[in-house]
């Protein structure tokens, strides 16, 4: 698992991040915005993250917490994944469900577990800027790898409409199933950029898994209520998946037709509308008469944030993120 940054880093990491953030907002103009080290400093006043947002853990972590959570001793038990998307959610966005005990990402805290920090977007150190998109973000994150890296490695996904090559970095659902640690996978959507458009993220994952009989589902819906349907019927099924994986879209959808802020009502009920899908959802992997003798991994996570009705840029409410875990996975 992976050691959150030390004090001494705290304070450098900050402000080159807010050095980076303002030269990426020069690029959108009349946007409003609060300026980067007010936006982090609220983060920490929240009192929600385990980590401060100067040292958030970068979206590429969630990959490789995946794949050491299946490679540990389970004391002989089961082990299962739930990772849970909300797409285009802010990480001041869980300031609305701090104080809620039926929200999903609370729950996971008092089930043992914790809420971190995380960042999308790219390294400034690296220069390997990525948009803060939908396709770049949760490519990232079931990849382990940045759009752009060194030797050739990254995804390739910098934007939205972009198919990941076919010898590009495998996703963990194939990881999983090729590693015969998993019988089954399953990642419900709706947006069509995932699976189902001529230029869809993964057409070429999907591809693979077909010819080399990978049992792996790939779920289009019609809606966040047939992503919440599938993905409930999939948890409550005993021989369902092992590692399943599903993205509403309500903050994003929401966000764009209103705007990312929690000044506004449509977004705020949209990540209440996230949070109670989760609670349902993790309520029903518990209430499972196999949940004794499984070992489950519960993830809340998002893709972006947003500034105004948009996102893509490295603003810093477009950067930050968050995860949230029934398990204390990071520092």
């Amino acid at each position: 698992m992976l050691t959150i940054l030390a004090e001494p880093f705290r304070f450098i990491f900050g402000v080159l991040e807010s050095i980076v953030v303002f030269v990426g907002s020069l690029f959108v103009a009349g946007v409003p915005v609060t300026p980067p080290g007010e936006y982090l400093t609220q983060l920490n006043l929240t009192g929600i993250f385990a980590n401060y947002a100067q040292e958030a853990v970068p979206q590429t972590a969630v990959h490789d917490t995946i794949l050491e959570f299946f490679d540990a001793d389970h004391g002989g038990r089961t082990p299962k994944c739930l990772l849970i998307g909300y797409d285009g959610a802010r990480a001041d966005a869980l300031i609305k469900t701090k104080d809620d005990p039926n929200a999903g990402t609370q729950i996971l805290k008092k089930d043992g577990g914790d809420i971190y920090n995380m960042y999308t977007g790219g390294n400034w150190w690296q220069f390997n800027f990525q948009d803060t998109s939908t396709g770049p973000g949760w490519t990232t994150m079931i990849t382990g790898h940045w759009a752009k890296e060194a030797g050739g490695t990254g995804h390739g996904i910098t934007n939205n409409g972009i198919t990941k090559a076919a010898d590009g970095p495998k996703v963990f659902f194939t990881e999983l199933l090729e590693k015969k640690q998993v019988k089954k996978t399953s990642f419900i959507v709706s947006w069509g950029g995932h699976f189902t458009d001529a230029n869809a993220s993964y057409r070429n994952d999907i591809a693979y898994c077909e010819a080399h009989e990978l049992n792996a589902d790939w779920v289009t819906t019609g809606g966040d209520q047939e992503t919440f349907d599938k993905t409930l019927a999939e948890v409550k099924d005993l021989n369902g998946a092992d590692m399943v994986m599903c993205i509403l879209e309500y903050c994003d959808h929401n966000g764009h037709g209103h705007g990312f802020s929690n000044g506004v009502p449509e977004y705020v009920q949209a990540i209440k509308d996230s949070e109670r899908d989760a609670a349902e959802l993790i309520a029903a992997v518990k209430a499972r008469s196999t949940y004794a003798s499984e070992d489950w991994l519960i993830l809340i996570t998002a893709d972006h944030g947003g500034v105004y009705t948009g996102h893509g840029q490295q603003f810093a409410e477009q950067r930050h993120i968050f995860l949230a875990a029934n398990k204390k996975v990071w520092g």
